[in-house]
C-alpha cells in the first residue's frame, strides 16, 4: 500500500506537536488486481500502474482518534479535508472499508455526514 499511496490522501491531525488522529485513503486498484489474479510478473505491474492513473474510486481504509480527543470534532476535520482532497483529485467515488459494526460512535458520526453504508464488517470469534 505504501508503494502507491498518494500523499494527498493521508491526513494526520495534530494537537500541538502530538498526532491525535489520522485518516488514510488510497486509490482502488482492485480491478487490475483481479485482472492479473494478483500476479505482478510478467506484466501485472504495468496494469496495476495504469489502474492507479485511471481509477475513479478511492478506498478510505484507516481512521482513528486518540481516546482523549474523541467527540471534539476531529473526525469532522479529517473527513472534511479528505473530501476536499478527493474532489480536487480525479476521484468520483469513495468507499469506506473496514469500519466494524461494533464501532457505533464512528458509524453514527459518519451517517451524520451523509455516508450510506452498504457493507457490514463484523469479527466473529470461536474457540477451537
Amino acid at each position: 500500500m505504501v508503494a502507491y499511496a498518494d500523499p494527498r490522501l493521508i491526513k494526520i491531525l495534530y494537537k500541538g506537536d502530538a498526532a491525535v488522529g489520522f485518516l488514510f485513503a488510497y486509490p482502488d486498484i482492485s480491478a487490475a488486481v483481479q485482472r492479473t489474479k494478483g500476479r505482478l510478473w510478467p506484466l501485472g505491474w504495468a496494469l496495476w500502474l495504469r489502474e492507479l492513473r485511471r481509477t475513479e474510486w478511492v478506498n478510505i481504509n484507516g481512521a482513528g482518534i486518540t481516546e482523549g480527543y474523541r467527540g471534539l470534532g476531529g473526525t469532522a476535520l479529517l473527513f472534511g479535508e479528505m473530501y476536499r482532497s478527493v474532489r480536487e483529485g480525479r476521484f468520483v467515488h469513495a468507499d469506506l472499508v473496514q469500519i466494524g459494526a461494533e464501532n457505533a460512535p464512528m458509524l453514527r458520526e459518519l451517517r451524520s455526514f451523509g455516508v450510506d453504508f452498504y457493507k457490514t464488517h463484523r469479527v466473529f470469534r470461536r474457540e477451537l
